[in-house]
């Protein structure tokens, strides 16, 4: 209808013709927009996967300083508990035998 009356086929040629880019460019746009999501959910899954190793890594680290201060209160209290063993063992002896011993001397 359009050709024969205002236009001629080549006028509407060129307008095709004119069009094409944009036409290109929207079915380029949309398939840069699909890559580009696709993409985004690749390093969506590659950032969770490494929060997820990091997080692990830093659970095992805080694992074994755990266990190690806990090594370390538990020798210290040994230590200490062991001197405190001795030092009853000496009192002991000093309300014992060390009262006799001065009234003795």
């Amino acid at each position: 209808a359009l050709v024969g009356e205002k236009h001629d086929r080549n006028e509407l040629y060129r307008m095709l013709i004119a069009t094409v880019p944009d036409l290109a460019s929207i079915v380029n746009k949309k398939s840069a927009l699909t890559e580009r999501k696709a993409e985004n959910v690749a390093r969506i899954a590659a950032f969770n996967t490494e929060c997820t190793n990091q997080v692990a890594a830093l659970h095992a680290d805080y694992t074994r300083q755990v266990a190690a201060l806990r090594g370390k209160n538990l020798r210290q209290t040994d230590a200490l508990d062991a001197e405190n063993l001795e030092m009853t063992k000496e009192l002991e002896s000093i309300e014992t035998g060390g009262v006799k011993q001065s009234m003795v001397d």
